[in-house]
């Protein structure tokens, strides 16, 4: 099969197509023919060496932590899947698995779940790293209905659906992101926007419940004023050591920090069903790439200023999947 495929760690250029066994499903597994992929800061950040002491390091190595397509086959044990079935799910490149950026991929049966009814298998795919990083940081915050939340990157692929899952769970959104796209925020969710070009959140002093950092950047010391009492920090990335100060305030009260991750629980997945079914949740794609160009798409993905996702296309272009599944 087709993949694309790092070599080694480094930058971009370890990175080619490549010619690869096809996988064999084992006890417990289902083979996917990738429709579609999703490409995450995971993914670079994978192949930067970022995660290194953590993930394996045997190349060449598919990164990819999102995938749509259709069941090929199935190992023992598994049931409830037919051949042709509409899927999406999450792969597990950081633990050493195979990723989604290939013609096919095996997965465990727990981590393939039904296509939302109405969705492309591009938009399938651009739901589930970064819909279940939100449901997770905001579960962890607790309900914020009636509640301010700002989120920090609100038009990346997670900060998009920030705006959209903390509006449709009640709360007053504040989006920070460029002026140029203040227009897609709003429509998004966000009741107001900060232009992230010309403000300086460090000197604002509006409080909130909940300072949501989709992007990974902010500095939980330089922004602890923003948050109120008993408030939540909520980061997608491992957050940098904290100072004395930012410990003796949660002590006392002060600000929690939450490292939103993505669960991938089967409660998450049905909440994501429910969110695109009311309309309340729908992706944003970025940009579509074929596999043949997967450079030029983890390129736009690295550079950080696109609004949605960034999504590879594998095989024939995007149609909507089957309105019927064919789950036994």
């Amino acid at each position: 099969m087709k993949a694309f495929a790092a070599l080694g760690y480094g930058g971009p250029e370890v990175m080619e197509l490549a010619a690869l066994p096809d996988p064999q499903p084992g006890r417990g597994e289902v083979v996917v023919d990738v429709h579609a992929a999703s490409v995450n800061p995971l993914d670079w950040m994978l192949r930067n060496g970022y995660f290194r002491p953590r993930s394996r390091t045997d190349f060449p190595r598919v990164f990819g932590a999102d995938f749509a397509g259709t069941v090929q086959a199935v190992g023992d044990g598994v049931s409830g899947f037919a051949s042709g079935a509409a899927v999406y799910g999450d792969a597990s490149p950081l633990a050493g698995g195979q990723g989604a950026h290939a013609e096919r991929i095996v997965v465990p049966a727990d981590r393939v779940h039904r296509i939302p009814l109405g969705l492309t298998f591009e938009q399938a795919a651009a739901l589930p790293t970064a819909a279940l990083t939100v449901l997770d940081g905001l579960w962890r915050c607790g309900s914020v209905r009636g509640k301010r939340v700002l989120v920090n990157g609100a038009c990346t692929g997670v900060g998009h659906f920030a705006l959209q899952i903390a509006s449709a769970r009640g709360a007053t959104v504040t989006a920070v992101c460029s002026q140029a796209h203040a227009g897609r925020a709003l429509a998004l969710g966000a009741t107001e926007v900060i232009d992230q070009d010309q403000e300086d959140l460090t000197r604002w002093r509006r409080r909130h419940d909940v300072v949501f950092d989709a992007q990974g950047t902010l500095d939980f010391d330089e922004v602890a004023g923003l948050i109120s009492r008993g408030g939540h920090f909520v980061t997608t990335l491992p957050v940098r050591p904290v100072g004395l100060g930012a410990i003796l305030r949660r002590l006392l009260g002060g600000p929690k920090i939450v490292v939103a991750v993505p669960r991938g629980r089967a409660e998450d997945y049905a909440e994501l069903a429910r969110l695109v079914a009311t309309g309340r949740v729908k992706p944003v794609l970025a940009s579509v790439f074929p596999l043949e160009r997967a450079q030029e798409a983890f390129a736009v993905q690295e550079a950080g200023r696109s609004v949605g996702k960034v999504i590879i296309r594998v095989g024939e272009p995007d149609v909507p999947r089957p309105a019927v599944q064919r789950f036994q």
